[in-house]
């Protein structure tokens, strides 16, 4: 076996004996675990809210852009017709 083979079972040797070890980072957050009361729940909600937020007003900018564009247009095509 190489270096770098007896290495690599080395590490993940002990990666799997420290989670092994320490199984209460093998828990749930409280998002994940289903507290709806949960501060970090709330929390997530809003991040939730917050980002659909933005979306919504990015594309109703988008959207009202391109409304004006074709109203421009629209105009100009209508000074351009004689």
């Amino acid at each position: 076996m190489k270096a770098s083979s007896q290495f690599r079972v080395f590490l993940t040797a002990t990666i799997v004996t420290l989670v092994m070890a320490a199984p209460r980072v093998l828990l749930a957050c409280a998002v994940c675990y289903g507290a709806p009361d949960a501060a970090q729940t709330k929390g997530m909600n809003m991040g939730i809210v917050t980002m659909l937020g933005v979306t919504g007003v990015v594309l109703g900018g988008l959207g009202g852009l391109i409304i004006c564009f074709a109203r421009r247009a629209r105009r100009y095509s209508a000074e351009m017709t004689p």
